[in-house]
């Protein structure tokens, strides 16, 4: 992290809210080309699993193990339809259903090698293609949209701490999540 004192901003403050419609459009295209290039690499997975399947085996990974109804919590599911979708990424050899050692009446679910390593392939295709971006950036220009990003980061942090305090994800799997 970058420690340098970003200057407050109020939501009370006039401008905030109140930009130009010029300046709206910079920063939803400026966003938009951050996102197109974070979520290209999913377009590479198409045919290997469908995005609620790779929702969950995102969820599962942030948590190691995880039972049933956590998952379907955590996907805004019914637990009848993440068993569904479970049992269809068991079959793929990508989850694995276990008991649960403290409780062996409950399944616990966790990614088979194959799994980490799709979600792995993934994690590289993302870097490898925000690389290609970043290079071609000057030096001072990708210290720029560091400092940029760590702001928007604590601030988005705190703007979610209020509004959904029960939140334990970070921000990469979050994303990861819904451009899965």
């Amino acid at each position: 992290m970058i420690d340098e004192p970003v200057p407050a901003v109020e939501a009370s403050d006039p401008l905030v809210g109140h930009l130009p419609p010029t300046e709206w459009a910079l920063i939803e295209r400026e966003a938009a080309a951050l996102v197109a290039v974070w979520g290209r690499s999913r377009q590479a997975f198409v045919t290997k699993v469908s995005s609620i399947q790779l929702q969950a085996m995102l969820t599962i990974e942030k948590h190691g193990t995880i039972n049933l109804g956590r998952l379907a919590a955590a996907l805004g599911a019914v637990p009848s339809s993440a068993s569904r979708l479970c049992d269809r990424l068991e079959a793929a050899g990508l989850v694995r259903r276990s008991h649960c050692e403290e409780d062996r009446r409950e399944l616990t679910l966790s990614l088979t090698p194959s799994g980490r390593a799709l979600i792995e392939e993934l994690q590289q295709l993302r870097r490898d293609d925000l690389a290609r971006v970043l290079s071609e950036m000057p030096p001072a220009g990708r210290i720029a949209l560091l400092r940029g990003l760590e702001a928007f980061a604590e601030a988005a942090d705190r703007v979610t701490a209020r509004e959904t305090p029960e939140e334990d994800d970070d921000w990469i799997q979050i994303a990861a999540r819904l451009l899965a």
